[in-house]
């Protein structure tokens, strides 16, 4: 079984095209719904935010942490919810309506969600182990060749994380598509089907995530820019927010399109003869 990413990307358009009704909705569920969310919360407003990354030795965060720590789990159930939703609209052969989506997406979003955090966790501390065994010098680094050596580790972990990613990136589109609701075995035949293009899509996905790496930045820049030199609530600050929205919504389309996509493009073809055999 092989992937052909321009075959993926192609079905990930006429889906696009044939969905963008549901997917409007679901970017307003997914995207929209956690952005005013967190805006509400003071530490995760944009104006906070950016102040913090433009200024950190003069703009410090206090208070509990409790609360935005409840804030961000709501805001990761709804945005996986809304992403399982989708992928079981878009793949389903009789879509059965909105409600029925996402109560599914919800309950199953809540999983893939888990699913993820753990195998997060469980490679973050894998990462982690050959910094501790070698000490606080390589965690907080001592100016030497052993910086050098860390910072190429990093990396490396790095790459090797963003390889599982690709390994993994069926998973919820197959969930989604099979109207599953535990994800191990969506994990291991997403790993499977991805076996003979792995590195093609590790490369594709590299790619795929620089324009928005190079948006995000331009992003922070100017907003950060339009921050310390204008007072709160201007109509350029409301312009950058929306700007925020429209990168995060073309992000939240390619995490459901493109795996979609590449999911259907992984199934063989079917010629006409075999159907109406």
């Amino acid at each position: 079984m092989d992937i052909e990413i321009r075959r993926g990307l192609a079905e990930a358009w006429a889906l696009a095209t044939a969905h963008r009704n549901m997917l409007a909705v679901y970017v307003a569920i997914g995207v929209v719904v956690p952005f005013l969310l967190l805006s509400s919360e003071p530490i995760f407003s944009l104006r906070a935010v950016m102040a913090i990354l433009s200024d950190p030795w003069t703009y410090r965060v206090g208070g509990s942490i409790t609360g935005p720590l409840y804030l961000l789990g709501i805001v990761a159930v709804i945005v996986a919810g809304a992403m399982l939703a989708a992928w079981n609209g878009l793949q389903a052969e009789l879509r059965e309506g909105y409600l029925s989506e996402v109560m599914y997406g919800m309950v199953a979003g809540v999983a893939y969600l888990l699913a993820n955090l753990v195998l997060a966790i469980l490679f973050g501390l894998a990462s982690a182990l050959p910094l501790f065994a070698l000490g606080p010098d390589a965690l907080f680094g001592t100016g030497g060749a052993l910086d050098i050596v860390v910072a190429l580790y990093r990396l490396l972990v790095a790459l090797v994380g963003s390889w599982i990613a690709a390994r993994l990136c069926l998973a919820g589109a197959i969930m989604g598509g099979r109207g599953k609701l535990e994800p191990l075995s969506a994990f291991v035949e997403s790993w499977r089907c991805t076996r003979t293009a792995q590195w093609r899509l590790f490369g594709f996905y590299l790619l795929y995530g620089l324009p928005y790496g190079i948006a995000a930045t331009g992003l922070i820049i100017v907003h950060g820019a339009v921050i310390l030199n204008n007072t709160p609530g201007s109509t350029i600050e409301t312009l950058m927010s929306f700007g925020w929205i429209l990168l995060f919504a073309l992000y939240f389309l390619g995490q459901i399109l493109i795996p979609a996509g590449l999911y259907r493009a992984s199934e063989p073809e079917v010629a006409a003869s075999e159907i109406f055999a």
